[in-house]
C-alpha cells in the first residue's frame, strides 16, 4: 500500500539495535520522508502533477524545518491556508548564510561560492537525501545536454569533487562523468587552475579520431581557455556532435564577453556551432538546474528562441523587488525558483538575480544592485534560531 505523503519512513539501509543504521553508524534514526519518494517518481517518469505535489512538499518543510516554519507563520501562511504553490513563502538566498534549512541530518553539505560577507558566511545547503539531487541533476543533463547520446567523452574545466568536495557543481559533473561519460573523459582543471596542455591534448584526440566530445566549464574558465588559444594561435576543427556547456555567468571572468561573442568565439576556436552550446543556470541552494533549450530543440525538431528552461519538476516566477508581487510577462524582476527536488530543504528560493520571462522560459539580466530588494535585505536576525 502506498504511504501517504505525511508519513515518515526509515532510510533503505538495514537497522541495528535502537534504530541505528548499521551501514551509516553516525546516521542515528535518519528519517526519509515519503514525499521524497514521490518527487523521485516524478523525476523518473519525466512528468507528474506539480500542482498536487508542491503543497505536500511545502507541508513537509513546514513541519520539519523550524526556522522556515517560523518564517511562514510570521507571514500568515501554513499548509492549511495554502491555496496554490505560488503562495509558498520563498526563502531568500541570504537565509542559507544564517541558518540550517534541512528536514533531517544532512548527508552532504555544499557551500556557495559567494564570499562577499566573509568565508564564514558562505551559504550552506545541507541535503538530507542526496538521491534527490543526483536524480534531478542526471535527468536534467540527459534532457538538455545529452538528449541524443547515451555516453560521450567529457572534458571538464570544472575541478573534480575529490578536489572540491564542497562544490555542488563539481558533484554534478562527477555524476555526469559516471552516468554520461565515455572513455577519454578527463578533468583538465583543479582549484589551482587549468592544465592547458592536457585540455588541448584531449581536444586533439577528438579532432583526429572524429569522436564527438562534450566540454563542461565555468564561463570564466572558458574565456581563459579561449584567450589562451588566441594567444598561442591554437584552433580546432572538432567533429560534428561536439557540444559545450558553460555555467557561472560573469563571476570571475577575466574580461566581459557577451553571449553572442562567446558563441562566436566557440565556433572560431573549436568549430562547435551555437546550437550545440548550452548555458546552464544553477546555484548551490538548488537541486535542479536550468539550461538553454537549443540542443533539446534541435534534436526534437523544434524552432524557438534561445532561452533558459527547466525540467517539469521546476517552476520560475519573476517578482517585483519591492513588493514581491509577480510582474507582467516580459518585465524585469527578481527570479524566484521553485524546485521539487529541494524537497528536503527549501522548495521556493528567492534569488538575487534579475531576469525576465521569454516565451516558455526566461533570461537572466544580472544581479540586483544595492539593498533595495525586500527579499534580499532581510535581517540576519529573522533567520537566527532563538535561544
Amino acid at each position: 500500500m502506498r504511504r501517504p505523503y505525511g508519513e515518515e519512513t526509515w532510510c533503505r539501509s538495514s537497522r541495528g539495535e535502537h534504530g541505528v543504521c548499521r551501514s551509516r553508524p553516525r546516521c542515528y534514526r535518519r528519517l526519509v520522508h515519503a514525499v521524497h519518494d514521490a518527487v523521485l517518481r516524478f523525476i523518473a517518469t519525466d512528468g507528474g502533477d506539480f500542482d498536487a505535489l508542491a503543497p505536500a512538499v511545502f507541508a513537509h518543510q513546514f513541519e520539519t524545518i523550524a526556522p522556515y516554519r517560523r518564517y511562514c507563520e510570521r507571514r500568515g501562511v501554513s499548509p492549511s491556508s495554502l491555496r496554490s504553490w505560488r503562495e509558498v513563502p520563498p526563502v531568500p538566498v541570504v537565509a542559507f548564510k544564517e541558518t540550517d534549512l534541512h528536514c533531517a541530518e544532512p548527508e552532504r553539505v555544499f557551500l556557495t561560492t559567494g564570499t562577499s560577507r566573509g568565508g564564514e558566511k558562505r551559504g550552506r545547503h545541507g541535503l538530507p537525501d542526496l538521491r534527490l539531487y543526483r536524480a534531478s541533476a542526471i535527468a536534467g543533463l540527459r534532457r538538455f545536454l545529452f538528449p541524443d547520446v547515451n555516453r560521450t567523452p567529457i572534458v571538464s574545466l570544472i575541478p573534480s569533487c575529490a578536489t572540491a568536495p564542497d562544490s555542488s557543481l563539481s558533484q554534478m559533473i562527477g555524476w555526469a562523468m559516471e552516468e554520461c561519460g565515455a572513455p577519454g573523459s578527463a578533468y583538465v582543471a583543479s582549484p589551482a587552475g587549468i592544465d592547458f596542455a592536457a585540455c588541448i591534448a584531449a581536444l586533439r584526440v577528438s579532432e583526429r579520431s572524429g569522436t564527438p566530445l562534450c566540454i563542461v566549464t565555468t564561463t570564466a574558465a572558458l574565456i581563459h581557455l579561449l584567450d589562451y588559444c588566441t594567444t598561442h594561435a591554437v584552433t580546432f576543427r572538432l567533429p560534428h556532435g561536439c557540444r559545450l556547456m558553460d555555467t557561472g555567468g560573469t563571476k570571475g571572468t577575466p574580461r566581459p564577453l557577451s553571449r553572442k561573442g562567446l558563441l562566436q568565439a566557440a565556433w572560431n576556436t573549436f568549430a562547435i556551432p551555437g546550437y550545440f552550446c548550452v548555458n546552464e543556470y544553477g546555484m548551490a541552494e538548488l537541486s535542479s538546474q536550468f539550461y538553454d533549450n537549443v540542443i533539446r530543440n534541435r534534436v526534437g525538431g523544434r524552432f524557438a528562441r534561445r532561452q533558459l528552461v527547466g525540467p517539469p519538476w521546476t517552476r520560475v516566477r519573476v517578482l517585483d523587488p519591492a513588493t514581491l508581487a509577480e510582474v507582467p510577462p516580459g518585465e524585469q524582476g527578481l527570479l524566484c525558483l521553485y524546485d521539487l527536488a529541494n524537497a528536503g530543504t527549501a522548495f521556493a528560493v528567492l534569488t538575487e538575480d534579475l531576469g525576465h520571462t521569454v516565451s516558455d522560459g526566461f533570461a537572466v539580466d544580472g544581479r540586483i544592485g544595492g539593498a533595495e530588494a525586500r527579499g534580499c535585505s532581510l535581517s540576519a536576525a529573522e533567520w537566527q534560531v532563538p535561544a
